[in-house]
């Protein structure tokens, strides 16, 4: 079972990785599904076990983002400190991108082209901003975060922070170190602020 699963996560990314290489090569409007299953060699019907749609392909990155979060959640927990598991969090995220540098740029410059993408993308987003409530909120439970802050609007600026620095780094010429040690400096900003209106870790 493992290892079907294995398989099938490998299939998906090879398919990722060609349609990206293309979208690269000849700009997204011009690729076809029937190019890209040509590019990785499997059936047009594989293709659409994993992807219904062409655009489903860019929508991709921003959902194994989400579900690697998720996935970690359970570690998140072990770690002491609201601070120290929100580092970790954007750090496992940020070491996704450094991964697949190239292909995450190319990805995000072209959600960025198409209203409807970008309103897809969004709905990922608002699923993230969630999780990172979860934490909070779980966080104030346990008096490390002050009680009068307003969970969600702190987890929609540290979502914001963290969308402006993936969109100011594809813009960039920048490693992907470099965005995440920019991140982390704004994070810090962000939490001595917090820190001015309540003591907390």
């Amino acid at each position: 079972m493992v290892l079907r699963q294995q398989r099938k996560q490998e299939l998906k990314e090879l398919i990722f990785r060609h349609a990206v290489q293309l979208f690269r090569e000849k700009g997204f409007a011009n690729v076809t599904i029937d190019e890209i299953t040509q590019s990785c060699g499997v059936a047009k019907g594989t293709f659409y076990n994993y992807f219904p749609r062409k655009e489903a392909i860019l929508l991709d990155l921003g959902q194994m983002q989400l579900e690697v979060t998720e996935e970690n959640l359970e570690r998140y927990a072990l770690i002491n400190g609201i601070k120290e598991k929100l580092l970790t969090l954007f750090r496992d995220l940020f070491q996704k991108y450094a991964v697949n540098a190239g292909l995450a740029k190319l990805t995000i410059t072209e959600i960025l082209r198409s209203p409807l993408l970008m309103q897809e993308e969004f709905n990922v987003i608002n699923k993230f901003e969630k999780l990172l409530n979860g934490l909070l909120n779980e966080a104030q439970r346990q008096k490390q975060l002050p009680s009068y802050l307003a969970s969600a609007d702190v987890a929609a600026v540290l979502a914001g922070l963290y969308f402006h620095a993936l969109l100011a780094w594809a813009a960039s010429v920048e490693e992907a170190w470099q965005m995440q040690t920019g991140f982390e400096r704004r994070f810090e900003v962000i939490w001595e602020g917090l820190k001015m209106r309540g003591e907390f870790a």
